[in-house]
């Protein structure tokens, strides 16, 4: 059982006392206790005498591990109104990676001061992105290659964002306006992202058919800048390319290229994601984008604002209902939120379960949530207990310490977040601690923001913020920036 509910304050060291430590690093577990001073880890042993005053919390029969890291998050869009971020802290997550598929909408230094006047409970750190600067650059004629002029111009922001320490730089190609620009403008942004050991992270063109192109541009990215490249969220999301994730995988075997995945055989994104063309009135793309997916009964609305009422039906239910075929419904929806007069997404079911286990096996593919707070799709909920309660106690896909590996220090290590991602003497005190026995997600399609349970208490920077399993109210979350 775990002690009683602890204040806030910290007056003088924490004790955990007979857990199982999963150190992070790949290392066998071990039973042991662990000493936090304020913010670090001072003491790891299998046995450690309690300290006058100390407080003492029992891990008898749990697991200690380093904070989960959240190699793809979405998180930063809804710390605002809700800076507990509980549907992150049930899992375990101490540290969002905020800043991915070229989102950008302010310089760094500006973003991160909004985050800490939020005073959120995890941490976060941030790429650039290539895909706001983009825009912000070019404006709205980016339906182009851009000038050299402009190229430089984005290239200056990239720097400064760097400078004020930004891991490096992140790319949504399959979106726009990113999708627009050509191989060489992504170089020129990524050899300015190639200080301190900057990474280059993609959401790639294609996810489907074209992947494998997709991941070579990605690796001639990462050669012609000098610079190491992550994949995000790998999958292979259409019938063209299921079964080849051993194919996929090698690429991640070269020193410069990792990637991340999200526990799900179902993405999210916006429906037009669905087709890589844009000529969006052309019936005939859409016929093969149902087909690629296994048709409109896996393809489920989770956002509409012209019309709420069709969220969280499918293409198939909402085809019935209307009495429109599903390629007019996708033209219809993409019409009625063209502009900025509304927006939508779609949950696709587009893989499948041995291509995602090929990947979750992977030594350098780490794990991520893709998901945000209060979003439509369940990963947002549910990522880090799902691969802990699903994938490794029970179908025993990867064991406990490879999983703990991928979640911690191969994500802390790829970014640069030092003292994180391991529990070790003088690292920084963001620990998870977890019933292995019972850590389960609950988010669905249908209920996407269930809490998890299982996760017993998370620390971040030395302050407890879950304990028995409930949010303390504790907001100790730091900007972690590259390098520092």
């Amino acid at each position: 059982m775990l002690a009683a509910l602890l204040p806030l304050t910290i007056t003088y060291t924490i004790l955990i006392q007979g857990g199982t430590i999963v150190d992070g690093t790949g290392k066998p577990q071990f039973k042991g206790d662990l000493r936090i001073q304020d913010s670090r880890i001072i003491e790891i042993a299998p046995k450690l005498t309690p300290h006058e005053n100390e407080k003492i919390i029992s891990a008898k029969n749990l697991v200690v591990a380093p904070g989960f890291i959240d190699a793809h998050s979405h998180a930063g869009g809804g710390i605002q109104d809700e800076p507990l971020a509980i549907s992150q802290i049930t899992q375990g997550i101490t540290t969002a990676v905020v800043g991915q598929d070229g989102g950008w909408d302010q310089p760094i230094r500006t973003y991160f001061q909004e985050i800490e006047s939020e005073k959120p409970s995890i941490n976060f750190a941030a790429f650039t992105g290539h895909g706001g600067i983009r825009g912000q650059i070019l404006g709205e004629n980016y339906k182009r290659f851009a000038t050299p002029v402009e190229i430089q111009k984005m290239t200056e922001l990239v720097a400064q964002d760097m400078r004020d320490g930004a891991l490096g730089l992140s790319s949504g190609l399959e979106y726009d306006p990113g999708y627009y620009s050509n191989t060489e403008e992504i170089v020129a942004l990524a050899k300015a992202a190639n200080v301190n050991n900057g990474l280059y992270i993609s959401h790639m063109r294609d996810e489907a058919d074209k992947t494998f192109e997709a991941i070579d541009e990605v690796q001639n990215i990462a050669k012609q800048a000098g610079i190491p490249a992550q994949i995000s969220h790998i999958k292979l999301g259409s019938a063209a390319v299921w079964g080849q994730a051993a194919k996929a995988t090698a690429y991640t075997n070269q020193p410069t290229i990792t990637a991340d995945v999200y526990p799900y055989t179902y993405w999210q994104s916006t429906i037009s994601a669905l087709s890589p063309s844009r000529d969006w009135d052309d019936r005939t793309i859409w016929v093969k984008a149902l087909a690629d997916v296994g048709g409109p009964a896996n393809i489920r609305l989770s956002r509409f604002t012209p019309d709420p009422t069709w969220q969280g039906k499918t293409l198939d239910e909402l085809s019935k209902q209307t009495k429109k075929d599903p390629i007019t419904l996708i033209q219809e929806i993409l019409n009625r939120t063209k502009d900025g007069q509304g927006s939508q997404s779609v949950v696709v079911t587009a893989m499948l379960e041995s291509d995602l286990e090929t990947f979750m096996r992977a030594p350098r593919i780490m794990f991520c949530s893709d998901g945000s707070i209060g979003g439509s799709h369940p990963r947002g909920a549910g990522s880090f207990p799902r691969i802990l309660g699903r994938y490794v106690r029970e179908r025993k896909t990867i064991s406990l310490v490879e999983a703990v590996r991928k979640m911690t220090s191969l994500t802390a290590r790829t970014f640069g977040l030092t003292d994180r991602g391991e529990l070790k003497p003088n690292y920084i005190a963001d620990i998870t601690i977890f019933d292995p026995k019972t850590i389960q997600d609950h988010a669905t399609p249908t209920n996407p923001t269930a809490l998890s349970t299982g996760v017993k208490v998370v620390i971040v920077s030395g302050q407890i913020t879950l304990f028995n399993g409930k949010p303390t109210g504790a907001r100790n979350g730091k900007i972690v920036r590259k390098n520092h």
